[in-house]
């Protein structure tokens, strides 16, 4: 081994890893080369400092969390974990009062009737949930975190920058669901509970159990979702005869509508993309791809259809004559809509949608988890210099920074919410894109180069897929249609007065006619 980096940095491509268990630890070199089992203080020959990360690793050991950060989880190491898995797992994490939201949005924020948000949530998350179940498949093929995977095609230098945008991704994320969960824990008891109570109470519940890792984010998520299910069957029991069967739209309006809201179901779909192969990296290598894809698009179709059109049907008691259902969402917005259709049938009905609301609001911790876990990850990914750290502390500061986010946006939801899912297609898109071309035409039977993940002399430059990343996230902002800024494309096209959002087909499209000539010159060149 190599000089401790504990203490005085990276002279190479390798570095010292303590897995601290019973006094133990795992040495391992990042080429992915060695192991050796050793005391916490001795290496061969070597003297290593008994650190804070030491110390800090051997702790998390002893509350069960998992140790291991972004290195190679080698083929010893893994499980039988079954594929199943990634169904659970992605059931759970959108079985909640965000996914719900997004449904919500059809209705209330795009002014779509019922027919057409229905047809808009099947069609849209059918093509969309296409993504993230296509890069699950890379977990147990490569046993590399999902945002390792792009360096196979961004190179060293550019990868880092999709990394740190993908840190803010899930942050945002985390006060997007933070603040959704909130929102309907707000509405239990006659007075309410104040937003930042409920803010503080599903944020420190999805951290403590977000710092553990790896094996209890599945174990969780393997049997919350059944609850939670149940739960929304019930809300949805209850609130079926107050629902409201509005109008489809038509001409230009309708359309620009319609893609407006595509593009929000499509941003929360493409944002499992940076994180989906982090939750398969501990099965088998020889696990079929096929398998891992059916049951990771069968979890994120299933659950996102179900809950978006839940949350669309929610969305239309905005337009029920009865005023008491907008009163209810004047004062706690969703949550309020969502705890009226328990009113009108006693007391005891009441109480029991208060205990509905409260497993409800509660529900986002799920998603929260899996935001915080691979936030930790991805900060490791930033500089050599950063994986000493271990993920425990990373997801630690970004827990705190997602939770005072919240805390400050807590009256904007349906804004934050729109917003980010619109951010989110802008530039995860082309970025799947690059991804998929590069995986589908040059490494289709997985040829990847395993030994190489940490090593930029061996990786390419990134030429191709910087230039048609930049280019088609470009496109896309100029065909965006925010609040705060229409482009002049989304613009220009007629239908509604902010413009029409088509930023996410015109980038899947650019990159797509970038990345393939560019990427050919670029393996002429170089051979990467």
């Amino acid at each position: 081994m190599h000089e401790s980096s504990m203490e005085k940095g990276f002279k190479s491509d390798e570095m010292v890893y303590t897995n601290a268990t019973n006094s133990k630890s795992v040495i391992m070199n990042f080429t992915g080369d060695a192991e050796y089992d050793i005391d916490t203080r001795e290496i061969p020959g070597e003297s290593v400092p008994f650190s804070i990360w030491t110390r800090l690793r051997q702790w998390s050991g002893m509350i069960g969390a998992e140790e291991f950060g972004i290195e190679r989880i080698m083929e010893h190491m893994r499980t039988d974990q079954h594929p199943r898995d990634y169904f659970t797992i992605f059931f759970a994490a959108n079985c909640n009062a965000a996914t719900l939201a997004t449904g919500f949005l059809g209705p209330v924020t795009f002014g779509l009737g019922w027919w057409d948000s229905f047809l808009a949530i099947i069609f849209f998350n059918v093509l969309g949930g296409l993504f993230p179940a296509m890069v699950a498949t890379l977990g147990p093929k490569l046993g590399l975190r999902t945002m390792i995977s792009p360096r196979y095609s961004f190179g060293w230098w550019p990868a880092k920058i999709l990394v740190i945008l993908n840190i803010i991704n899930q942050i945002g994320w985390g006060v997007v669901n933070c603040l959704s969960g909130a929102a309907v824990l707000s509405d239990v008891g006659s007075d309410g509970i104040p937003l930042t109570a409920c803010i503080v109470i599903v944020g420190c519940l999805a951290i403590v159990l977000g710092l553990f890792g790896y094996k209890v984010l599945h174990f969780y998520s393997r049997y919350s979702w059944m609850i939670m299910l149940v739960c929304f069957i019930i809300t949805a029991g209850f609130g079926a005869r107050f629902f409201v069967v509005i109008p489809m739209g038509s001409g230009s309006s309708e359309a620009s509508n319609i893609l407006s809201f595509s593009t929000s179901i499509i941003g929360f779909q493409a944002a499992w993309a940076p994180i989906a192969a982090d939750y398969g990296v501990y099965m088998k290598e020889e696990t079929k791809p096929w398998k891992v894809f059916s049951w990771a698009y069968a979890g994120l179709l299933s659950s996102q259809i179900l809950l978006e059109l839940l949350g669309a049907a929610i969305g239309t008691l905005c337009f029920n004559a009865n005023p008491r259902f907008q009163q209810a969402y004047d004062v706690h917005g969703l949550g309020g809509l969502i705890g009226s259709v328990y009113e009108g049938m006693g007391s005891g009905v009441r109480g029991f949608g208060y205990f509905i609301e409260v497993l409800i609001g509660l529900s986002t911790a799920a998603v929260i988890t899996t935001n915080i876990y691979s936030l930790g990850l991805s900060a490791q990914m930033v500089s050599k210099s950063l994986i000493v750290v271990p993920r425990l502390i990373w997801s630690v500061i970004g827990s705190v920074a997602f939770l005072a986010i919240a805390l400050a946006a807590r009256d904007y939801l349906e804004t934050v919410l729109e917003d980010f899912l619109l951010i989110c297609a802008y530039w995860l898109i082309p970025f799947g894109a690059v991804i998929l071309l590069e995986h589908f035409i040059w490494r289709r039977n997985y040829e990847y180069d395993l030994d190489a993940w940490n090593d930029r002399s061996r990786l390419p430059y990134g030429i191709a897929a910087s230039v048609s990343w930049v280019c088609a996230t470009t496109l896309a902002v100029l065909s965006m249609s925010q609040d705060w800024w229409i482009g002049p494309i989304a613009a220009s096209i007629p239908g509604s007065k902010s413009g029409t959002d088509i930023s996410w087909i015109l980038a899947a499209i650019c990159a797509t006619v970038i990345y393939v000539p560019t990427r050919m010159w670029e393996r002429s060149q170089w051979k990467l």
